[in-house]
Order: structure tokens, then sequence, then C-alpha cells
């Protein structure tokens, strides 16, 4: 949920950079400048895909880091209460795909996954 948050403002951080890349490439249509046009745009398109795999992997190690700190501190000390309560796998499933239909911002991918869902509670409760 922290990273849901901060990714937001990580993602217009680098819209922001990418603009200033763009304002260097419309200033290349004014005809003064002898600089090699094709050669101009690969190095801005390089240049801001390598920003944004970059920024993306660091935060994503980042974020795995918390989160497996995060898991094994609270396993250290609630490991009891999570052996006896009965999760199993199926929770985990379910609320990974509920975090995928989410990230969709869809209405209907809302509707239809929570048609599934209740079709699964129906039929295993028969």
């Amino acid at each position: 949920m922290p990273a849901a948050l901060i990714s937001p403002y990580l993602e217009q951080t680098l819209r922001q950079r990418h603009n200033i890349h763009h304002n260097e490439l419309l200033a290349l249509k004014n005809p003064e400048p002898a600089v090699d046009e094709q050669l101009f745009l690969h190095k801005i398109i390089s240049k801001a895909l390598l920003q944004a795999f970059a920024v993306n992997f660091v935060f994503f190690f980042i974020y795995l880091l918390v989160l497996i700190s995060t898991i094994s501190l609270s396993y250290d000390i609630h490991g009891s209460i999570i052996e006896c309560s009965g999760i199993s796998w199926t929770y985990l499933w379910f609320f990974a795909a509920l975090g995928g239909v989410l990230s969709l911002r869809v209405r209907r991918a809302y509707y239809s996954f929570f048609f599934f869902l209740f079709a699964v509670v129906l039929i295993t409760n028969l």
C-alpha cells in the first residue's frame, strides 16, 4: 500500500524529466542548430528509457526489501498466530488477484471479479 501511494509521485517526477527532453526536442525544430537530428532523437529516447528503467528497478528493489523485512519481522513476532489461524495460499492468491483487479480502475472489472468470487463461494459451499 505505501508503494501505491508513492508511485504516482515517482511517475510525475519522471514525466517532468521527460517533458524537459521533449522541450529540447521541440527546440530542434529551429533550423539554427546544426545537430544531427537522428542522433539527437536516438539519444533523447535512449536516455528516457534508461531513466525510467533505472528508477523503476531501484524502487521495485527497495519495495521488495521493505516487504521481505516486514514479513520476516512480523513472522518472528507473531509467527505462532499466523500458523494457528489457518491462513493458506488461497487467501494470498485472492488478495493478489484483488490487487490486480483494483489496479485496473475499471468498474466492469470490479463487477466481473466479485461475480466470479460469488460464484466460487457458492459452488464451494454446495
